[in-house]
């Protein structure tokens, strides 16, 4: 394939190298702006505390605290972080040092656990902090802690982002920057005040390996950006391989297809391969070493090095594919040979599950419409605006385009036009086209006076950021002036509810729930109740074994799966009870008949309780009752 061949055009080195009687001025500046950053994101961080505060005041009967061995409500998309925090617990409470295997779901046997070990430290560290700070229990202390834990990382990365970009591309790429990383929307949605899921991570791992390959390709440092990128894209294979591996992939193809030096690629390469290797061998060596692939494994060091390498030939014009091809067939090799066992989203079930039933898996044009005009005007107008912003600049410049705006172009396109085929790459997207918008930005003002450029820069980044990030900040506040808790946030104190309700049943002894799968992770939680069926991909096993008993077709067959399994305890909650999408999965083609003539659909509709269960009287507390969920509680005989 050929290259686009350009000169490289002044503005390449116009801001690599301030002058030295101004450096200091010059972070000081970049300093003021963290301070900002810093102001902006506490702030956040204290307002959905308070608003929080006002979720977790819902039913509680009277009492002051509830009687759950957990506690805080979350934020309504947050109930990964529920999970997160039971991990992090369970390495403060228990023996082991990685996450490998958890007990909360898939009863009795529960199941591997492939969440980043280093996350969930540093939940456990933030709550021990807390924990040292205020006395406050171990485990409350942790859930406290998850409130202002990512507006610490998040300030972290955008002090290392923004200096790195600072010495490579000057003082107003570092200012970009840091706007960027402060307001824009989607970026933000990893990071929001007790979401403590790994989202944000892999937002700031891609957002790092294409700003480092833009500095390589643009004239900003070659080596310097290869080894940049490839150390964030390997931390995101370390976070989540299934997450970062397409942005990589874009990274290396559209570098096929640019003027660029063949020893940053080469570069580029191995130390990606030697630091995701790394990665792996610290997660996994020596007792855990399988072959899975929706997380980092050394096939994707391997084809990493390979692609690396298959680049850097291209741009020498002397190819000797054999090897590298053969490192990058490796995975598609491995997954046609091992298929589920391999890669759990070609399990039948698995992959009907996540195309029908996960909304992060949808693709946009199903999910926007039920959306607000503001939330598709910003998705649809502003999140697309660089990338069209620069088929425009391509349009005219033609073949005297700059390499840097060429490359984050190949690499935006496909990104966002995986964002429109299902949203959970909505993340991956934005952060590639803030890389995109600042190379923008720095050719159209290359050669104008340093006050046209920062006018320039600051309304770019004004037209893009602030409408969303005015929305992300002012929804707390809003909520938190008008004392409104929204449906779905009020799910989390009427799932905690329901586990005091279940312990009061069973005083003593361990509880094994049957619930629907978000039912399962909130009520599961509260009371740290082991549960069988919950959204993991790990988990399959327990989803399918929650479906069956859900799906059986006498009772007799739903008790007898149920005691296979050790349930003690059945909750029918109307909300997300996924009776239907459980019979679907197992059923292809079903019938509402059908389904509707299951276990669970006549324990949901009220009909009458089979003689193994025995009804737990419940009734919502007051301040929960104008919930439009109904609760069913039952205790296996």
């Amino acid at each position: 394939m050929e290259d686009v061949r350009v000169s490289a055009p002044p503005w390449h080195h116009a801001a690599v190298e301030p002058r030295r009687d101004s450096d200091r001025t010059q972070w000081l500046i970049l300093l003021a702006a963290w301070a900002l950053a810093a102001f902006v994101l506490l702030s956040d961080a204290r307002t959905v505390r308070d608003y929080l505060a006002l979720t977790g005041s819902l039913g509680l009967r009277g009492e002051v605290e509830a009687p759950t061995p957990l506690r805080q409500t979350y934020p309504e998309f947050a109930a990964d972080a529920q999970t997160w925090v039971l991990h992090a617990l369970s390495l403060i409470e228990g023996d082991q040092i990685r996450l490998r295997h958890t007990m909360i779901d898939n009863a009795p046997a529960g199941r591997d656990v492939h969440w980043n070990s280093a996350w969930a430290w540093a939940i456990a560290a933030a709550g021990a902090v807390h924990h040292l700070a205020t006395g406050t229990p171990i485990a409350h202390a942790v859930e406290k802690a998850t409130l202002w834990l990512n507006a610490f990382v998040l300030l972290a990365l955008i002090i290392a982002f923004s200096a790195w970009t600072m010495r490579r591309m000057g003082l107003l790429a570092a200012i970009f920057i840091v706007v960027a990383m402060t307001l824009e929307e989607r970026f933000l949605e990893g990071f929001f005040p007790g979401y403590v899921d790994h989202h944000g991570l892999l937002a700031a791992s891609v957002l790092g390996t294409v700003l480092g390959a833009v500095a390589m390709v643009g004239g900003w440092g070659a080596r310097q950006g290869a080894i940049f990128s490839a150390l964030c894209g390997a931390f995101g294979l370390w976070v989540s391989a299934a997450s970062v591996v397409p942005a990589i992939a874009c990274v290396g193809l559209a570098g096929a297809l640019c003027a660029s030096e063949a020893g940053a690629w080469r570069t580029w390469g191995r130390v990606g391969a030697a630091a995701s290797l790394f990665f792996y061998l610290l997660e996994y060596f020596p007792g855990h070493m399988g072959l899975r692939l929706e997380v980092n494994h050394p096939l994707y060091a391997l084809a990493w090095w390979g692609g690396g390498e298959l680049v850097a030939q291209l741009k020498e014009r002397r190819l000797r594919p054999l090897w590298p091809a053969a490192a990058l067939l490796a995975i598609p090799a491995a997954i046609a040979a091992g298929g589920a066992s391999v890669l759990s989203f070609t399990d039948p079930f698995m992959a009907r599950l996540h195309a029908d039933y996960i909304k992060e898996f949808l693709p946009l044009w199903v999910t926007l419409p039920a959306s607000t005009g503001g939330m598709m005007w910003r998705v649809a107008i502003l999140e697309a605006a660089p990338l069209a912003a620069a088929l425009a600049t391509l349009a005219i410049r033609r073949r005297e385009s700059p390499p840097a705006i060429v490359f984050a172009t190949l690499v935006v396109a496909p990104l966002l036009a995986m964002a429109w085929w299902q949203g959970r790459w909505q993340i991956n997207a934005s952060a590639a086209s803030i890389c995109l918008a600042l190379v923008l930005v720095q050719h159209w003002t290359a050669r104008h006076r340093p006050a046209t450029q920062w006018l320039v820069a600051g309304l770019a980044a004004a037209a893009l950021y602030l409408p969303g990030g005015y929305v992300r900040y002012h929804s707390a506040t809003n909520a938190l002036a008008t004392r409104h808790v929204g449906f779905l946030e009020a799910a989390y104190p009427l799932a905690r509810d329901v586990a005091a309700a279940l312990r009061a049943s069973q005083p003593r002894g361990e509880i094994v729930l049957l619930a629907s799968p978000n039912a399962s992770t909130r009520v599961g939680y509260y009371g740290r109740f082991r549960t069988l069926g919950t959204l993991y991909w790990e988990n399959a096993a327990g989803l399918k074994a929650a479906a069956s008993i859900f799906s059986a077709r006498d009772d007799a067959e739903a008790a007898r799966l149920a005691r296979e399994h050790g349930v003690t305890h059945v909750a029918m909650i109307s909300q997300d009870n996924f009776v239907g999408p459980y019979y679907e999965l197992l059923h292809p083609g079903a019938t509402a008949a059908e389904i509707d003539a299951s276990f669970g659909a006549r324990l949901l509709a009220g009909g009458p309780v089979p003689a193994w269960l025995e009804r737990i009287a419940y009734e919502k507390p007051p301040s929960l009752r104008g919930l439009p969920a109904s609760v069913a509680l039952f205790r296996v005989k």
